[in-house]
């Protein structure tokens, strides 16, 4: 059971901290790739696919020799 109470005010919004992207999505221009060593195929495809939803561009990322290389192609 939850107590309704009065007299609480509503503190102020938490602004959001703006932090730099880990990788560089907003830089690239169609063509163009950027390789991340290590990293599994299914962790940096699902990365492209939200990062595309959120740009509004189109992002792939294929297995390489070393890790995965994501292109922008649209």
């Amino acid at each position: 059971m939850f107590k309704i109470e009065d007299g609480h005010a509503i503190p102020a919004a938490r602004s959001a901290t703006v932090r730099r992207a880990k990788y560089p999505w907003a830089d690239l221009e169609v063509g163009q790739s950027f390789f991340v060593e290590g990293a599994l195929l299914r962790s940096m495809s699902s990365t492209a696919s939200h990062a595309g939803r959120r740009s509004g561009k189109k992002f792939i990322a294929r297995a390489v020799d070393g890790g995965v290389r994501v292109w922008r192609y649209e």
